[in-house]
């Protein structure tokens, strides 16, 4: 980005709005109500035990977070600040993307190199004849507008204070955006530079060892190739090196599965519902399109879609040559809408998060941006029609008023189950408590933390003072992390060799459950207490806790599922 305020006024405002919104969203990270999700705390209890990969997800969030807490220390500053980082970097990369798919001066093409991509395209970009500050300008604020629009949409602005593998992901997928446009229009011709399919490959395989859906990428990429005007570089080694390069650079969730029977890959098959077959849950495809309208608002979910369709057939029609020189609307097309009709089918047959889909609108809302606000590149704003004008404005209150009731769900007292924030509070106060009972049982002999729950044990690692190790047993779950580490009996075995001390326990579970018979014939002696976390005056959450005492030894389940 270059930094001459009176040719690039809008990067300055950009670079203003980004900092001020990272500084605010530290004071989030600091003194917000949100505690880490139980992710966030499964993520860092990973950094303990560093490895080539994990059973449900890439190593990439764990490496990051290892980084960072390396340098700050184990709190929830520590780990969050890097949302904030990546999502601050996320947006940078936005605004130039978008300057890359409509602008000339950063790797597009100019008059002369226009002339020779003729020769290979049949087409010349439209916005050669066009005054050059006028367009660049007019460029720049599509992009800042894309931007701003990013952070006020519910799905994104979450991933810029909490950080889940969606972080890195979005990022990458970003990333992989602007190198990939680069690649297919870069000015060395089409028989040279495999620079930026190389790097497009290092995104890809980064991407996916964040978040495996990055595969999704080479899809939609290689449907944008076949079935537009580029389909000539098939017949090139370029997009095969981009494949090759993202392959080595996640090999080593290969290798570690290779090592681990494949458990990664079983466990997305059950996770994505593949052993039911071919089935129609319609209750699933509802809630999953309900999910959208949520995410994202429902006004700039259907202008999304409007924008992607129109855009597309304006392009395939001849229309508009100053927006579709290049193929931008069939780009912008393929990387949306194949990512959303793929998990639309899928929700169809079963569960789909709400934020599985969420690439799709990165490029969606550059469609939004380009098509309700521009008619033409080198004009003013142009909003046609008082009503669109209207539904836009509309769509864009309703957005900041989501994301800032999910950000202060309690100034507006919102019902603990309408609350998606809720799951994300209450933590704290349940590590006091059974850090509390773990000094107390300490006096009488070591103590192992554990619970039936992934969340629980890991909210407990990080929570309780001292963050000790914890464990998660089975009592007829599925496997999770946990079960590919030294489980409670290794360490009861590893202690006794150590120490003639008894040894205790603390169970915890959620709600008032009674306790299981697994866990207490493992011990001599179990007594319950129920823990209430209130929050202003409102039952949040309930857990039921286990003193235990004598273990002998756990004979809990094996994992039938993944």
């Amino acid at each position: 980005m270059s930094f001459s305020g009176k040719r690039y006024p809008y990067e300055w405002v950009l670079l203003t709005v980004l900092l001020s919104l990272s500084v605010l969203r530290v004071l989030y990270v600091l003194y917000g109500p949100l505690d880490l999700s139980a992710d966030e705390a499964l993520y860092w209890d990973c950094t303990r035990r560093l490895e080539l990969s994990y059973y449900s997800k890439g190593p990439l969030i764990v490496y990051l977070m290892y980084a960072s807490t390396a340098l700050f220390g184990t709190n929830v500053f520590a780990i969050r600040i890097m949302a904030v980082v990546i999502y601050f970097l996320s947006s940078v990369l936005l605004y130039k993307l978008v300057i890359a798919l409509y602008g000339d001066d950063s790797g597009n093409l100019d008059k002369n190199q226009a002339k020779n991509q003729d020769s290979y395209l049949g087409d010349k970009p439209a916005f050669c004849d066009q005054p050059r500050n006028s367009k660049e300008q007019s460029i720049q604020l599509i992009a800042l507008v894309c931007v701003l629009t990013l952070q006020i949409i519910p799905l994104f602005a979450t991933y810029a204070i909490v950080f889940t593998i969606d972080s890195p992901f979005v990022f990458f997928w970003i990333l992989a955006l602007y190198l990939f446009w680069r690649a297919i229009t870069e000015t060395r011709g089409y028989g040279k530079g495999y620079g930026n399919w190389a790097l497009l490959g290092v995104a890809i395989g980064l991407g996916m060892q964040a978040k495996y859906i990055m595969a999704m990428f080479m899809v939609c990429a290689s449907a944008f190739i076949l079935l537009t005007r580029y389909r000539p570089l098939l017949r090139t080694l370029k997009p095969y090196v981009a494949f090759v390069v993202s392959m080595l650079f996640f090999s080593p969730v290969i290798i570690w599965n290779m090592r681990h029977d494949w458990v990664t890959l079983r466990h997305t098959a059950g996770h994505a519902h593949l052993s039911d077959g071919l089935r129609i849950a319609p209750l699933s495809l509802f809630e999953f399109l309900g999910s959208q309208l949520g995410v994202v608002t429902p006004v700039l979910f259907v202008l999304i879609l409007v924008a992607l369709f129109r855009l597309r057939k304006d392009g395939s029609n001849g229309q508009s040559r100053s927006l579709q020189s290049l193929g931008q609307g069939d780009f912008l097309f393929y990387f949306s809408v194949p990512v959303f009709c793929f998990f639309l089918l899928k929700s169809a047959q079963g569960k789909v998060q709400a934020n599985w889909a969420m690439t799709a609108y990165i490029t969606g809302i550059i469609a939004f941006v380009r098509y309700f606000f521009y008619a033409e590149i080198n004009e003013s704003p142009k909003i046609a029609g008082v009503h669109t004008k209207r539904t836009i404005v509309i769509g864009i209150i309703i957005a900041i008023l989501v994301t800032a009731v999910a950000l202060f769900p309690q100034a507006v007292r919102l019902p603990l189950k309408l609350d998606p924030t809720a799951r994300l509070r209450g933590w704290r106060g349940l590590g006091v408590e059974v850090g509390r009972l773990y000094d107390e049982l300490s006096e009488t002999g070591k103590v192992l933390i554990f619970s039936d729950k992934y969340q629980i044990t890991s909210a407990l690692a990080f929570y309780v003072d001292g963050n000790p190790i914890t464990y998660s047993i089975n009592l007829g779950r599925r496997m999770n992390e946990y079960d590919m580490w030294p489980g409670i009996n290794k360490a009861a075995e590893t202690i006794r060799k150590e120490t003639t001390k008894s040894i205790n326990g603390l169970f915890v579970t959620d709600g008032d459950t009674p306790m299981p018979t697994i866990v207490l014939d493992a011990f001599d002696r179990c007594d319950k207490q129920l823990l209430d976390i209130y929050e202003d005056g409102r039952l949040l959450r309930q857990y039921s806790i286990f003193k235990c005492l004598g273990f002998t030894k756990l004979h809990d389940k094996t994992p039938q599922s993944y």
